[in-house]
């Protein structure tokens, strides 16, 4: 069942992908009119709901994560320009989550006094083998949401994380966008999938999409995007160096 879902997935994407194109590159004018743009965001939304349904795994959140970055194109107001061998740009102040709004629900009133306010990258997040041959495949990322009181509590939204070369000496210390993850947590399965009850925080397992060479400094850096619209988009960074072995 799982592979006939992705393979409709897959077709239903090619086939979206398809009519993005058409909006846009027709012959009598070179830019897609407005109508056009949010007809083709709608489908990306729809897309991703689509892809929402396949089982948790890799391949999913690499899904999940190219129809974001499809909608973020066609409605460009949402994210800046592209950054110079980046695949998108950084959200602006007080930018939306990445999920549309009708992926998520507001937290209700007395989750306020909870909610998180600060965003902590766990001492332990580093590059990781995942049990295939050679160095390491990618970063185990670990997030700690902390509230109001300092206390470790959970974070319904989506999170963002991205790895930029370290450049210690430069007055702006993120070089190069090396690699770029989106990662969902809206639901009572992707919850459990990704909290860790023992250490109190998020555990994310992310694949690079082009190897980082051991010994690389690196600035992890994640964002996390609330589901609630009275709540504050959170930040923080940390600086690893890549392991030979992945420790």
């Amino acid at each position: 069942m799982a592979r006939r879902s992705i393979v409709r997935a897959a077709v239903v994407v090619t086939a979206g992908l398809a009519l993005v194109v058409a909006a846009g590159c027709g012959p009598a004018r070179s830019e897609p009119t407005p109508r056009e743009l949010l007809k083709a965001a709608e489908l990306a939304d729809a897309l991703r709901q689509e892809a929402l349904n396949l089982p948790q795994d890799a391949p999913r959140e690499r899904l999940v994560t190219g129809l974001i970055q499809l909608r973020d194109l066609i409605k460009p107001e949402m994210t800046g320009p592209p950054e110079p061998g980046g695949r998108m740009a950084a959200l602006p102040a007080g930018g939306r989550a990445p999920p549309s709004p009708e992926d998520v629900q507001p937290a209700p009133g007395s989750f306020a006094m909870f909610a998180p306010k600060s965003l902590v990258i766990g001492f332990f997040t580093q590059s990781k083998n995942f049990g295939g041959p050679g160095g390491a495949e990618g970063l185990e990322v670990f997030l700690q949401p902390l509230d109001q009181f300092g206390d470790p509590t959970k974070a319904i939204g989506a999170y963002r994380i991205e790895v930029f070369e370290y450049q210690p000496r430069s007055g702006e210390k993120r070089g190069n966008r090396l690699g770029h993850w989106y990662v969902t947590v809206l639901d009572v399965e992707s919850t459990r999938k990704y909290y860790s009850s023992v250490d109190r925080l998020y555990v994310f397992p992310l694949l690079w999409d082009k190897p980082i060479a051991a010994g690389t400094s690196v600035i992890v850096q994640a964002t996390y995007y609330p589901s609630g619209d009275d709540q504050e988009r959170l930040l923080a960074q940390r600086v690893i160096k890549i392991g030979a072995e992945g420790e």
